[in-house]
């Protein structure tokens, strides 16, 4: 009986584990879009224009052990332009790509940006970054491939 039960609630969750990120695929280029928008005005980094985004196909579907709230980490290269007169306009580092992770979060309208971006690190470092407060559920390709 207790078999069962864990059975029948596994595949209650993996069920929603897939619904949700059948849900961000199929939003996927809107959401990218909304991604830059968001970020690129935001003032981060400080003395930087965004200039490129990059998406990778890696993505991790993470639970936030404490609310249950569900985040997702999507794999990204970044490059930046310096701000003319800013004080990084001498930094010749400044148009290197960079690893980071866009973060979306899941709401009651579906997925969103956060605003937030995990710079220099890739989904991998950035969930072993978070395990403390989120529960990594599934790794997967959004491009479909397993």
């Amino acid at each position: 009986m207790v078999l069962r039960v864990l059975t029948l609630l596994g595949r209650r969750f993996g069920n929603v584990e897939r619904r949700l990120i059948r849900e961000f695929c199929q939003g996927r280029t809107r959401l990218e879009r909304d991604y830059f928008e968001l970020c690129s005005t935001a003032g981060k980094p400080r003395g930087l224009r965004w200039d490129r985004c990059d998406w990778l196909q890696e993505a991790v579907l993470l639970r936030e052990r404490g609310t249950g709230h569900w985040w997702l980490l999507r794999g990204v290269n970044l490059s930046f332009e310096a701000i003319a007169g800013g004080d990084r306009e001498d930094v010749a580092a400044v148009g290197l790509l960079r690893d980071a992770c866009a973060v979306y979060v899941y709401g009651p309208d579906g997925w969103r940006p956060s605003g937030r971006t995990l710079f220099n690190m890739d989904t991998v470092r950035a969930t072993v970054q978070l395990g403390e407060t989120h529960e990594e559920r599934r790794v997967f390709r959004t491009d479909g491939v397993a």
